[in-house]
């Protein structure tokens, strides 16, 4: 696992990195920016898909989980008990803070960057 920081304007949200290849080809693109927009659900943005091993999907995901699939990079703060309903997600990370992710602007320039 690694630390790192998400930040959004002076808001800075400690996080962690899991082993996954996914994650493991994220990491490579520290410092990495992206706009995300809210959903009422997660902070998402479109990105260029990366490598990752389809035996690491998981069904659904965790509210504070960060998610790198399909060409999208998503914080989500809400939606767990429904989550599997999405179907297969690549989980990546999480974050803890999740009552200051629920409350950042509409749009947000986040940057993920080691802590």
């Amino acid at each position: 696992m690694k630390k790192i920081l998400l930040k959004v304007g002076d808001i800075q949200i400690p996080a962690i990195l899991n082993n996954t290849k996914t994650a493991l080809d994220f990491e490579r693109k520290l410092p990495f920016k992206v706009t995300c927009h809210d959903s009422g659900i997660d902070y998402c943005g479109k990105v260029a898909r990366g490598r990752f091993d389809p035996g690491e999907y998981s069904l659904g995901w965790k509210n504070g989980d960060i998610m790198l699939c399909n060409g999208w990079f998503a914080l989500l703060y809400d939606g767990e008990e429904k989550s599997k309903e999405y179907g297969q997600t690549m989980i990546i990370g999480h974050f803890d803070d999740i009552n200051i992710v629920r409350n950042l602007p509409k749009t947000i320039q986040l940057t993920v960057s080691y802590e």
